[in-house]
């Protein structure tokens, strides 16, 4: 798992004169272009392990898991709109191998916990707290 979006937020990468997060996807953490030039915050084996790219890859790489896992930005659980002072993120693997690989999802906490959820499938946003809690989400530290 990664935290690519601190050092976007933190040199406003996309020049909109604000210290926001990348909201949109992973794959824009690489492929993001400002005047021509693309961003290039992580490598590109995780750029294009995105599952919903938001951001054209095609001249970049193909699409395909990093280490047999796709990445996804995510929603978090109680937002309405993605707001600049927030993110997430998840990985989860490309094929389940029982019990093996397990979900990672990540948010502007810097605080990666894994569960295994039995599916292959990702998230559709990242869990709040109490789910988080009730669902027994490790932590990883």
């Amino acid at each position: 798992m990664f935290s690519p979006s601190l050092p976007y937020r933190a040199n406003d990468r996309d020049w909109n004169h604000a210290n926001d997060y990348w909201r949109a996807d992973v794959a824009g953490l690489y492929a993001l272009e400002v005047e021509g030039i693309a961003i290039k915050l992580i490598e590109l084996s995780t750029a294009a392990s995105d599952d919903h790219p938001l951001v054209r890859m095609e001249r970049h790489a193909e699409k395909s898991p990093r280490a047999g896992f796709w990445h996804r930005a995510l929603r978090h659980e109680d937002e309405v709109t993605k707001g600049p002072d927030r993110f997430a993120a998840c990985c989860f693997p490309a094929s389940l191998q029982p019990g093996l690989l397990g979900t990672y999802v990540i948010s502007e906490e810097n605080i990666v916990r894994k569960k295994i959820l039995g599916h292959a499938e990702g998230l559709g946003f990242h869990p709040n707290r109490d789910r988080l809690k009730a669902e027994d989400w490790e932590r990883l530290d």
